[in-house]
């Protein structure tokens, strides 16, 4: 009997204890596992520092962020005609902060081209008002062509590289752009603002003719006076 009570009473023998132990053991070794694995997925100790990449060109940025383990993505680009094209202006992360390594840093460049702007229709406007509204636009090398036309000062045609350009196209910002205006004058297509004309019977009439003539009539001329 004693021997019952004894069996009867081990802690060890209970089947819902023994679960509980088991579950306790999985659970903690779960909790190990995936303790572990974002360790190594992080890559804790795999961090490094950003290298300053800022003002220096593409390709030299290029060898230094490799070197570091690091990628690289341009996520913008600037257009400024005074700076050196293919510089970098920013950096995400800075310099000298603490990344993984593989992770990308993003830059921001000056672009090698400038943005195209839409030239507004201008025929018809004052040149001044058309020389004015395209410098605002960064237009800056703009030149006045005066042609023959009936209305001074109006603009007939803006011109980029000797074409005439479309309402609303689209050229290169800061390029060089050449106003065509109305001088005022128009072109004598007749001829007739010579000091004399020639009337069509004496085109064909010979030179010492056209003198016997001429002679004829004062001749003619001084008869009449001396009578």
């Amino acid at each position: 009997m004693n021997a019952k009570k004894t069996q009867s009473t081990n802690p060890l023998g209970n089947s819902i204890i023994k679960n509980l132990a088991v579950i306790i053991i999985l659970g903690i070794g779960l909790l190990f596992i995936t303790l572990v694995s974002l360790h190594i997925y992080t890559r804790r100790n795999k961090s490094v520092d950003v290298p300053q990449v800022k003002g220096l060109q593409m390709k030299e940025a290029k060898v230094l962020l490799k070197s570091k383990g690091l990628k690289f993505v341009v996520i913008d680009s600037l257009y400024n005609k005074d700076a050196i094209p293919g510089a970098i202006i920013e950096q995400v992360p800075t310099a000298n902060s603490r990344t993984k390594s593989g992770r990308e840093v993003f830059l921001t460049i000056y672009s090698t081209n400038p943005p195209e702007l839409a030239v507004p229709g201008l025929v018809d406007y004052s040149y001044r008002q058309a020389e004015a509204l395209l410098v605002s636009m960064g237009f800056e090398q703009v030149s006045i062509v005066e042609v023959p036309s009936e209305y001074k000062g109006l603009v007939k045609a803006v011109e980029y590289r000797g074409r005439a350009l479309q309402a609303e196209e689209k050229i290169p910002s800061g390029s060089p752009l050449t106003l065509i205006v109305g001088s005022g004058i128009q072109n004598d297509s007749l001829n007739l603002d010579r000091e004399y004309m020639i009337s069509p019977n004496q085109e064909n009439i010979p030179q010492k003719e056209q003198k016997s003539e001429t002679n004829s009539q004062s001749n003619q001329r001084v008869d009449e006076t001396f009578f």
